[in-house]
């Protein structure tokens, strides 16, 4: 019998999915890895510059300014990291300000923190009248 010369979605060939899935989980690990590179190159030059500059010493509370974006949540990470491996003990709280903008949910933050076990504060200011 003649194979069809298109691609049939309805028909199932477990043998020709393998390589598919392979390839999946080949990407799946290749990203994990460059993920893992990432972070341990982010947390090298946050420490780096962290002892340079000598900006946390012993016993220091260290204010980490949330804003919900990417960058703010990766700075606490880094830092979340550092705190339970650095030779120095400090503590970390997060800070907020909830300007109160039309649609942004205001419960993401508050739950994330509390789930992580983040000592947070959240100020809260309208600044959609300015």
């Amino acid at each position: 019998m003649l194979q069809p010369d298109y691609f049939d979605p309805t028909s199932s060939d477990s043998a020709s999915d393998e390589p598919l899935v392979q390839q999946h989980e080949l990407q799946d690990a290749k990203q994990k890895r460059e993920f893992n590179k990432l972070q341990k190159r982010l947390r090298r030059e946050v420490g780096n510059a962290i002892i340079d500059y000598n900006m946390i010493e012993e016993g220091d509370r260290v204010m980490v300014c949330l804003s919900g974006g990417k960058d703010s949540y990766t700075m606490l990470e880094i830092l979340r990291n550092l705190q339970r491996n650095a030779p120095a003990n400090f503590s970390l709280v997060a800070v907020n300000m909830d300007q109160k903008q039309p649609g942004f949910p205001e419960h993401v933050l508050p739950q994330y923190l509390d789930k992580q076990g983040v000592e947070y504060h959240i100020l809260e200011r309208d600044t959609t009248r300015w």
